[in-house]
């Protein structure tokens, strides 16, 4: 991410520094060029998109930032005793205006185009968008997603495009902060390195203390600045250390096979962590040894401060930073890690499915992250060649101030979040918006320790219609509150019924050909995926909520016939029989007990609307339910029928699917639907039927 002043310029790419010559120039204004330094950024930043790609080996990899405020701390409190011991003072409106043209332009263009994004998208972070990206440009974001209870550990949950820049946040309130207390604390002391050094321990140890207090908010101790500001003092200090000079000439030498392997161990240290430790890990936040003992972001952030050690003694290390391909990634690391996420979230995998459909391709895993990532290296290297790097060799209106501009930039980009979103997004479309909520949980999920569910908690996957997907949404929801219920997802989705095949004539609309949308087409694929999903991440599959029927009563012309049938007609019965005990026997052959939902009545002006259809459909789930061990019919529509007052149009506002703004379809699962659930799930041997209510 970010970087210490003149360690990145193209103008200064030369071998690495000799251990003899001192780190920062005599102004403190420079460093001398390390290309392993950008190596350790090339990895770090490398480490983050691997996380942020979904892979499971790659789950630690969100550590990747924590290596960056240790680098920073480093860099930085390098920069400012060369500056002090030069000087006697440090400069600090010349330091604050050399940030700005570092972190400012780059980050002011990646708002402006993610707020941009709105035109084209309809995505459920824009209706929070505004106020994040506000939040990032004020450099505030990591205390927005906190007190928004915005858990970086549900990153997939709720994917703001800028929720990475919390992190960027931490290190300019570093940035604003950490110079005028150097200059305070080295005055008070008389420029005693060894006075300041104390101090920065001490606020070491401070941050270890506060970790320990707030150990059972883990939200708490991943975007606090207090707290996290300690892993960049870990390389505040190492700065202090070494600008003492016992890492020249002789000493380097005595020293050098030592700290070569200190490094070494940091590195594999460091690729060990990016590969093992989760978000949830208790020692990142009680403690390595327990409560109070060692916080594992301070423990880590060590490692990550051998690793600067290591980088900058010659030898292995060094060289093995210093490769080419790591050092040209540190070098533009600032631009990929703005741009990346923004990029990933748009470049997802239903984004893609659509461009690729006709083509019958799907991209997943690699094949998705390949290119996510040239599109994101791409971006950065245009970012670092036309903005960054002209910026920071002094590019700017001859006759505009650099404050001034900064402020007027921040202020655009302000304004533009919080008038973009009112005048260029579309309505949201309620289904599209439920079907990529469902998604976010799912993904949330991945991110779900086990030992956090409730012990009577059931593991189940999802089938239906858009109906069902309504429904599903609210059981998610329901489930994720008090961890009974975990939905891993399923198959169908929007205009999808459990039949394959042939023209669907729904709605009025014009004819639709079922199998030429993806999710209709291939349910069976995305259902066998949660079921390994499910039983990968928790080791079982228990139950599968079934919901479907306004597309299966729908008028159809099968695949082969001229005619157009529906429910009722013995052509069609036998077809859609046949397709719904497929459906059932899939799921049970999983292990799983299939709950199956009774479709309720629509309440429209069209054909499937005809109550008898539904009761047709009903009957025949409960028939094949009749001749099935492990097969339970929850009868919705009898619950909906036999409330006191009559069902409530409220529940249902198009009359067909339960409602998400408000969400009715929690209201459901609270009232009733949740337990009914459970209780046909835990069954030793289901019955056909569930009372009803």
């Amino acid at each position: 991410m970010t970087e210490g002043e003149g360690t990145g310029s193209a103008a200064t790419l030369v071998a690495p520094r000799p251990t003899a010559e001192p780190l920062a120039s005599r102004d403190g204004r420079h460093l001398s060029y390390n290309p392993a330094l950008d190596g350790i950024r090339g990895l770090a930043v490398a480490a983050v998109m691997l996380f942020h790609g979904g892979f499971a080996w790659a789950r630690g990899g969100y550590l990747g930032v924590s290596t960056f405020f240790t680098l920073s701390g480093f860099l930085i409190t390098t920069l400012l005793l060369a500056e002090h011991k030069s000087n006697g003072r440090i400069g600090l409106t010349g330091f604050w205006a050399r940030r700005l043209r570092r972190l400012l332009p780059a980050a002011v263009v990646t708002l402006a185009g993610i707020m941009l994004t709105v035109v084209v998208t309809d995505e459920l972070w824009e209706r929070t968008l505004s106020g994040d990206v506000v939040a990032a440009a004020l450099n505030v974001a990591n205390w927005r997603f906190l007190f928004a209870d915005r858990s970086y550990a549900s990153l997939f949950d709720a994917p703001s495009p800028v929720l990475h820049f919390w992190s960027l946040a931490i290190e300019e309130q570093f940035y604003w902060i950490f110079p005028l207390f150097t200059a305070g604390v080295l005055a008070l002391g008389r420029g005693s390195r060894r006075t300041y050094g104390l101090v920065l321990g001490g606020l070491v140890v401070l941050s270890g203390l506060l970790t320990a207090v707030y150990s059972d908010h883990m939200d708490t101790v991943y975007y606090a600045t207090p707290i996290r500001m300690g892993e960049i003092l870990v390389g505040a200090l190492l700065a202090v250390a070494m600008a003492g000079g016992w890492l020249r000439g002789q000493q380097a030498k005595r020293f050098a096979p030592l700290l070569g392997v200190v490094g070494a161990a940091a590195l594999a240290a460091s690729v060990w962590a990016w590969w093992n430790v989760e978000q949830s890990t208790s020692a990142l936040y009680e403690g390595v040894l327990g409560w109070a003992v060692l916080p594992g972001f301070l423990v880590y952030a060590v490692v990550s401060a051998a690793l600067v050690l290591g980088a900058c003694v010659e030898g292995p290390v060094q060289r093995v930073l210093a490769v080419e391909p790591l050092r040209l990634l540190g070098v533009i690391s600032y631009g990929v890690y703005l741009i990346h996420w923004p990029v990933f979230l748009l470049l997802d995998e239903h984004r893609s499915d659509r461009l690729l459909d006709p083509f019958n391709l799907q991209l997943r895993g690699w094949e998705l992250f390949v290119p996510r990532v040239v599109v994101t290296l791409v971006l950065a290297w245009l970012s670092y060649q036309v903005l960054e790097r002209p910026i920071r060799r002094g590019l700017r209106p001859r006759t505009w101030p650099a404050p001034p501009l900064a402020a007027g930039a921040v202020a655009g980009v302000v304004v533009l979040a919080l008038v973009m979103p009112h005048i260029a997004a579309p309505p949201p479309d309620p289904f599209l918006e439920a079907q990529r909520q469902q998604e976010l949980f799912v993904e949330a999920l991945a991110g779900l320790d086990p030992s956090e569910l409730a012990p009577d908690a059931k593991i189940g996957v999802t089938l239906g219609d858009s109906t069902g997907l309504m429904t599903f949404l609210g059981l998610s929801t329901w489930g994720r509150d008090n961890h009974r219920l975990v939905l891993v997802g399923g198959g169908g989705g929007i205009g999808c019924g459990i039949g394959h095949g042939g023209e669907v004539r729904y709605a009025g609309a014009d004819p639709t050909d079922v199998d030429a949308d993806t999710w209709c087409r291939n349910w069976e694929t995305d259902l066998q995926t949660a079921i390994d999903r499910a039983v990968d991440r928790y080791g079982r599959l228990d139950v599968a909520v079934v919901q479907s029927g306004p597309w299966d009563v729908a008028d159809r012309r099968l695949d082969g016939d001229s005619q157009w049938r529906h429910i009722g007609d013995p052509v069609y019965d036998r077809y859609l029989r046949g397709e719904l005990e497929d459906a059932a026997d899939l799921l049970l052959s999983q292990g799983a007990t299939v709950v199956w939902l009774t479709a309720p009545y629509t309440h429209t002006e069209e054909p499937e609307s005809d109550p008898a259809r539904m009761d047709a459909f009903n009957t025949m789930v409960r028939d094949i339910a009749d001749e099935r061990e492990g097969m339970v019919v929850v009868d919705l529509a009898r619950w909906l029928e036999d409330l006191p007052e009559g069902e409530d149009a409220r529940l249902r506002p198009d009359g067909v699917h339960f409602g998400s703004d408000p969400p009715t379809n929690l209201e459901v699962a609270q009232r009733w639907l949740g337990e009914q659930i459970m209780t046909a799930s835990t069954v030793e041997r289901p019955p056909s039927a569930a009372a009803a209510p």
